[in-house]
């Protein structure tokens, strides 16, 4: 099988759950998904089918899904065997803080010179702070359609190296510390991009791996899934931080 140029890791909300007790909750009752929230976000499936549609091979692999379901599963090995060009991991909710940069530590200590990729709300809120703390993550791609910025992040970490006009992204740009490019990638429509989930089937049969692409724990049980028709949101509500405020500040939407 040709090497893969990303591999999209989705993290439990604490790493080590399986080990320290704990009270894991409260969760919203419109949340499938357990309080671990082993459910990835949907842009994984709009970003893995464009990836793929412009020759560039993906794979997802719900690192939270397989550890809820198995509390044998070898999280420092799944790590070890695979060998990408890059390693992107979601921190869109606020709960999946600890599990996601620990899941890049993990990354990091197997595989040092492979960039870790971090996106989501989360990651876009705190772009500068993830990378002046954190040596584990190399680039954040801000704002809520990164697809054709991943896209050319990938294909110059693959050649040339030179991320200055990659839009949306922040990265260490060596002596001069943290750069900070324009988040001008604001698409007006959805013409390019596809929740597709034949494709999603299809990976699943090529990696043999169904319960890397599973959304949530029950979904054979409750097989829901979701149809976007936009980007960003028309309300306010003050309880959302994906409010039509939110987009605007940290958007551009």
């Amino acid at each position: 099988m040709a090497t893969l140029d990303l591999i999209l890791l989705h993290p439990p909300t604490l790493y080590d759950f399986r080990k320290l007790p704990g009270i894991h909750g409260p969760i919203s009752d419109v949340v499938p998904s357990t309080p671990i929230f082993e459910m990835y976000p949907i842009g994984f499936v709009s970003l893995s089918e464009y990836l793929e549609r412009h020759r560039l091979k993906v794979r997802i692999i719900n690192v939270a899904l397989k550890m809820l379901k198995d509390e044998r599963f070898d999280v420092e090995r799944l790590i070890l065997k695979n060998k990408p060009l890059a390693f992107g991991i979601d921190l869109h909710w606020m709960a999946h803080v600890q599990g996601a940069l620990s899941l890049a530590e993990i990354v990091k200590r197997h595989h040092p010179h492979t960039p870790v990729i971090f996106g989501g709300l989360s990651a876009t809120y705190y772009h500068e702070e993830l990378l002046r703390r954190y040596p584990s993550v190399d680039f954040v791609l801000r704002g809520d359609s990164t697809e054709a910025p991943l896209v050319q992040l990938l294909r110059a970490i693959k050649g040339t190296g030179d991320f200055k006009d990659i839009p949306n992204l922040t990265y260490r740009d060596g002596e001069n510390g943290i750069r900070v490019n324009p988040l001008t990638h604001v698409p007006d429509t959805l013409d390019e991009i596809s929740i597709d989930y034949g494709h999603i089937m299809k990976k699943v049969a090529r990696y043999i791996d169904p319960t890397g692409y599973q959304p949530f724990i029950d979904w054979y049980a409750y097989p829901v899934t979701a149809v976007f028709t936009c980007r960003g949101c028309s309300h306010d509500c003050r309880t959302c931080g994906g409010s039509a405020r939110t987009f605007r500040s940290m958007a551009n939407r």
